[in-house]
């Protein structure tokens, strides 16, 4: 997938970055992280995929959540 599929029809949003590691971490709006690894140039791969127990009230509480997740 490229990043465009990936943010596209505002189904995710981007709520962690690690340049270092090639990795992102989208949040549905929803339950639902997904962990994406860069493969290649410009494909990403969903890795992983979390559900929270509950749902996230905003952009800053997913982020934390996707933070806390990102260091297991």
């Amino acid at each position: 997938m490229t990043l465009f599929d990936i943010l596209s029809d505002d189904e995710r949003i981007i709520v962690l970055s690690d340049r270092g590691e090639g990795m992102l971490y989208t949040w549905n709006q929803s339950l639902t992280l997904q962990c994406w690894e860069l493969r290649g140039w410009a494909n990403w791969e969903e890795v992983d995929i979390q559900t929270l127990h509950d749902e996230p009230r905003d952009f800053d509480a997913a982020r934390k959540a996707a933070i806390k997740w990102s260091m297991v």
